[in-house]
């Protein structure tokens, strides 16, 4: 009798597990990655499944990252019909799997309307990942610097000695940060591939999800039906090289957009002298803006922002840092914040206003800049230490300090704010061990692998005309620019996204142009 007892309650539980899994069932590969399905860590509804991986170095590495699965309702005959994988930005930035933020994924998928089914995971270190890589040594430090008055020189110096204790605080905790690179996340989503069945799979990337979405293509097209790829970081772009042009063009993009715009043209003709006037004034006079109390909340990072174990520390959440920030705004702070301002089109296009207004020493205007630049800097999502784990092994002696100034010599106007950027690269404290074989080949990608390209026209950090040349090696590669957008082309336009569907149901037919607002080769 007591044996019955023992087996009912066994078929209870085994029949609940089915109801709350369906059919899934952990998987192990024959190289000891392995899926494990479990409850939600989150209140979830019935078509949204959520597992742990353990990529194939997990025994060594001791990684684990979470995997979401949100089914689409419109997909429910056909479950594992080319699911969409999508590769999140930073590297180094969260892909949004807590409480707080799953069910923006949902909303997402009603709001594009894509076709298929959405797979979710966290990078190495990044997220609800473990370990989880930290470095709150940087976080402490923007906050208490924003308002100080600071050199470049200072600042910088003050930037090196902080990613030094973060590194050495890490290293001494036993974290091995060669395993934390762009190569070793390709891997991972090759065996999360194949752990979750099917060999048809969509890919898409966003900003350094692209730069991984290409090594994907690169190391394992067989498993790959589509990729789309928004705002393009192609793995050949040193981005330490290609910051003079950056800089250079946000303000080509400022300045002719404006002079392209009648209204805008007619109403600040001068913008571009105005500009470089009010650079000169916060050179010699720094202001300070203190943002509003209310209205600031933590944002996406740069996807190249150039500035774990575990180990918690009772940090304030984001949300109670951001009230009434003061912000000492001088000459190379004001370059920044109009760079970082070209990421969305809400921002980019009150900067004539504000520059025009701040000119004249009216400086009311640049208020939602500001809030945006601080916005940034305080993202708590954000892992400054899978950051520079990954860019420094991805353009490791790729360059020179010659090829640097040959560079900044092209773009006289940004010299004096980009310059000094190759004596204070981060990267030369951030020793990373090496591993044969461990890094990115550097190398430009060709493949036939239906691949869609998407840039934004006034993309500070992943320019057009890199998706451009990326395309052009793609048998099946099809480059969209978008106007007016900025970064992240499908959160910012519809247009976007509805190229992106109709990309998906042919892939290898050239998508349709009937929404306005981009350009096709």
């Amino acid at each position: 009798m007591k044996l019955q007892i023992i087996f009912l309650l066994i078929l209870l539980l085994s029949i609940e597990v089915l109801a709350k899994f369906g059919e899934h069932s952990n998987i192990i590969l024959s190289n000891g990655a392995k899926l494990e399905w479990t409850t939600c860590w989150f209140t979830a509804q019935t078509d949204v499944s959520c597992a742990y991986f353990f990529p194939s170095d997990h025994l060594r590495s001791k990684i684990r990252l979470p995997v979401v699965v949100i089914k689409n309702k419109n997909n429910a005959t056909n479950p594992q019909l080319n699911p969409i994988l999508y590769l999140s930005g930073g590297p180094g930035a969260a892909t949004g799997l807590g409480e707080d933020r799953i069910e923006n994924w949902a909303a997402w998928m009603e709001d594009n309307d894509w076709p298929y089914d959405l797979v979710l995971f966290d990078q190495r270190g990044t997220g609800l990942s473990q370990p989880k890589l930290d470095c709150y040594e940087v976080s402490a430090m923007i906050r208490n610097t924003l308002n100080k008055s600071l050199s470049a020189k200072q600042e910088s110096h003050l930037w090196q000695q902080t990613v030094k204790k973060c590194h050495q605080r890490l290293s001494k905790a036993g974290i091995d940060l060669s395993n934390y690179s762009t190569s070793a996340s390709s891997r991972d989503v090759a065996e999360l591939m194949e752990a979750l069945g099917g060999w048809n799979w969509n890919l898409y990337g966003v900003s350094y999800g692209t730069r991984l979405a290409l090594t994907v293509i690169r190391d394992h097209p067989e498993r790959l039906r589509s990729v789309i790829l928004d705002s393009v970081y192609p793995p050949e772009v040193n981005e330490l090289l290609e910051m003079p042009f950056l800089y250079d063009n946000a303000l080509t993009n400022v300045f002719k957009g404006c002079q392209m715009d009648t209204t805008c043209h007619s109403t600040y003709p001068n913008l571009e002298s105005s500009f470089f006037q009010l650079l000169d004034t916060l050179r010699q006079t720094p202001v300070e803006i203190t943002t509003s109390p209310q209205s600031l909340h933590a944002s996406s990072p740069s996807a190249l922002l150039p500035r774990g174990d575990g180990l918690e520390l009772n940090i304030p959440p984001t949300s109670q840092l951001l009230k009434g920030v003061r912000v000492r705004v001088d000459e190379h702070r004001l370059m920044d914040m109009i760079f970082y301002s070209l990421y969305s089109r809400e921002t980019s296009q009150s900067l004539p206003a504000a520059i025009d207004s701040a000119s004249q020493g009216q400086y009311h205007q640049l208020m939602p800049i500001v809030e945006d630049y601080v916005n940034r800097m305080f993202n708590d999502e954000f892992s400054y230490a899978v950051y520079l784990s990954v860019e420094c092994q991805d353009r490791a002696t790729r360059s020179s300090r010659s090829e640097f100034l040959a560079k900044v010599r092209q773009f006289p106007r940004v010299r004096k704010f980009v310059e000094n950027q190759w004596d204070n690269d981060l990267c030369r404290l951030w020793k990373v061990p090496k591993k044969g074989g461990h890094e990115p080949s550097g190398q430009p990608v060709t493949s036939e692998v239906p691949t869609l390209f998407l840039a934004g026209q006034y993309d500070p950090v992943t320019p057009p005309r890199w998706a451009r040349r990326a395309a052009s090696r793609f048998k099946q590669g099809y480059f969209v620019e978008l106007r007016g957008i900025g970064h992240g082309t499908v959160d910012s336009d519809t247009c976007a996204s509805a190229v992106v569907q109709d990309f998906l149901r042919s892939p290898w037919l050239k998508p349709t142009t009937d929404c306005l607002f981009w350009s096709i080769l």
